[in-house]
């Protein structure tokens, strides 16, 4: 048959070679995509399998939703089940032992679990010699009581039936027992980790308590009751996150707290959605009125002694396991200008203390703005002599006295971030060659104005004044936008943005608090005895008002 017979033959029956039209490299290349295919499709298969297997491990035994099993009474069923929902867990130790004839199982987490206190007090202890009450007999071993009574030395336990419990306890570091012949699960406290200990922290005070809390949940609650041996003060602890299971612990003191607040601040934390929590920030953002501003609606602390005061004034500290940063609600603007110093010397030192923050406060947002508004649009307001001067040192700048603060600001926030980030043996050496050297060569260059050199770093020192960072953060947000107002506007400018602040700071609320209306409001006058001004202890025999505690009166004659 001749060539073109063929090809009539094949395009009549239908019948296309692959080879007929595709080269011999296209073939390679198709043989190559279809092995990696066929692998894939391979390696699929077993993971199908694998999947099917686990599920229908955990399926074999009915469980109640959102269980992935129940316990039986057979410990080896039970083993199985932990296996398929610690597969891949190297981490999980398993340990079975012999308990009066019958077999048991301990459970644990390598790493975060006393060996020693599980090796002492629970293997040790109840594979010992029976007592006479207990002698031997199934029945006895069977009753968890008798066991957990009788024999087991750990302070620590607690009997549990759902699986999620028994999971998370693992998962927390505790250890599970289990029984052969109990359908129930013992969870022993057996918790020991890696931790911080107390040390000197961030707020540190000249005269006063040294120690601040740690990344641990219970030793900052132990740093609290050693403060407070009231059993008024209570502990709720909630967990938070979908994977995490963070600890999150609201401490408050019940006869105090202002009705409603404590029931608002557990609504807003257990409405949150999130499968993590690595820090009191990712919390803060839920539970806030106003995501959106730049001041602080929460006070953060890392003090015990600080978290003590201000749940005895009727604030509900929110405590976050893995974090020393305590968040302290409702917060205003007069909490955030009070220190744990404040009340470690004289009442007149202390009360122009904090007039002065209040000082600082201005200028370290205003300042500034003030300086632009001044010297570009009111040089009249100034001194003859002053504007002489500086009109001398502005005539030696190419820039106007604008763009010159606006430069200042950015050089400003370099050097910050830079000092933030640097290991503090380092961050010296920066501070030095950032604000003095640089500082001075601009200036000796004629690029920026010397006296808004002096202004800038006024504003800088006075920002550091501040008690809390995240409120200096706040108004240092302010800065740029109060220099292009005062750029545009002048004073007027300047004017505008101190009402924009107000207002908004007066508008802004923290769990039904104003932020700032509170010191506005004459009925609340009382409450600048410990608030604006610190008279002496003697005379401050009420707490705040503007909190609504149940109990005003400080000098405890009426402790429920």
């Amino acid at each position: 048959m001749q060539v073109g017979d063929r090809k009539k033959g094949q395009d009549h029956s239908g019948i296309h070679k692959l080879s007929d039209e595709l080269s011999l490299a296209s073939l390679e290349r198709a043989r190559g995509e279809l092995h990696n295919l066929q692998k894939l499709i391979n390696e699929s298969a077993r993971l199908g399998e694998e999947m099917s297997e686990i599920v229908a491990d955990l399926r074999q035994v009915a469980a109640p939703e959102g269980q992935p099993f129940v316990f039986t009474d057979s410990i080896a069923e039970n083993k199985r089940l932990l296996e398929t929902v610690f597969r891949d867990c190297d981490d999980v130790k398993m340990r079975s032992f012999n308990l009066y004839g019958n077999q048991a199982l301990l459970v644990y987490l390598d790493g975060m679990t006393d060996t020693d206190v599980l090796s002492e007090n629970v293997i040790k202890a109840a594979t010992s010699e029976p007592s006479t009450q207990s002698s031997g007999t199934q029945a006895t071993i069977a009753n968890l009581s008798t066991l957990v009574n009788e024999k087991l030395s750990v302070t620590d336990v607690t009997v549990v039936s759902k699986a999620t419990e028994a999971i998370e306890s693992v998962m927390a570091g505790k250890a599970l027992l289990l029984i052969d012949d109990v359908a129930e699960v013992l969870v022993v406290g057996t918790v020991k980790h890696v931790k911080r200990s107390v040390e000197q922290g961030i707020e540190d005070v000249m005269r006063g308590p040294h120690d601040t809390f740690n990344e641990t949940l219970s030793d900052n609650i132990v740093l609290i009751r050693r403060r407070a041996r009231d059993p008024n003060v209570k502990v709720r602890i909630i967990k938070i996150g979908e994977r995490s299971k963070t600890a999150v612990a609201m401490v408050y003191v019940a006869n105090l707290v202002k009705p409603g607040l404590l029931e608002e601040v557990e609504r807003r934390l257990k409405s949150i959605k999130i499968d993590r929590v690595l820090a009191s920030f990712n919390i803060e953002e839920y539970i806030v009125d106003n995501p959106w501003t730049p001041f602080p609606q929460v006070q953060t602390t890392e003090r015990p002694d600080k978290v003590v005061a201000s749940i005895y004034e009727g604030r509900v500290a929110i405590i976050i396991d893995n974090t020393p940063a305590t968040m302290l609600a409702p917060c205003t603007y007069n909490m955030i200008m009070q220190s744990p110093e404040d009340y470690t010397m004289p009442t007149i030192v202390s009360s122009l203390v904090r007039f002065s923050r209040h000082i600082s406060a201005f200028i370290a947002i205003y300042l500034p703005s003030v300086y632009v508004a001044v010297v570009s649009f009111h040089p009249g307001l100034m001194p003859t002599t002053l504007a002489i001067s500086v009109g001398e040192l502005r005539a030696r700048s190419p820039f106007p006295s604008f763009l010159e603060a606006v430069a200042m600001e950015m050089i400003l926030e370099i050097f910050q971030e830079a000092v933030s980030r640097l290991p503090q043996k380092i961050a010296g050496a920066a501070s030095v060659v950032g604000g003095f050297i640089i500082g001075n060569t601009v200036v000796e260059a004629g690029l920026i104005n010397p006296l808004l050199v002096v202004v800038v770093a006024s504003t800088a020192i006075a920002s550091y004044t501040l008690p809390s960072w995240s409120f200096s953060m706040a108004l240092r947000v302010f800065r740029v936008p109060m220099l292009i107002l005062a750029s545009i506007l002048g004073l007027y400018g300047v004017m505008i943005g101190l009402l924009i602040v107000t207002v908004h700071l007066c508008a802004l609320r923290s769990f039904g608090e104003s932020y700032l209306g509170g010191m506005f409001n004459i009925t609340l006058l009382e409450d600048w005895t410990d608030q604006v001004l610190r008279l002496p202890q003697q005379n401050i025999g009420a707490r705040p008002k503007e909190l609504g505690v149940q109990e005003r009166d400080r000098h405890g004659e009426n402790i429920g």
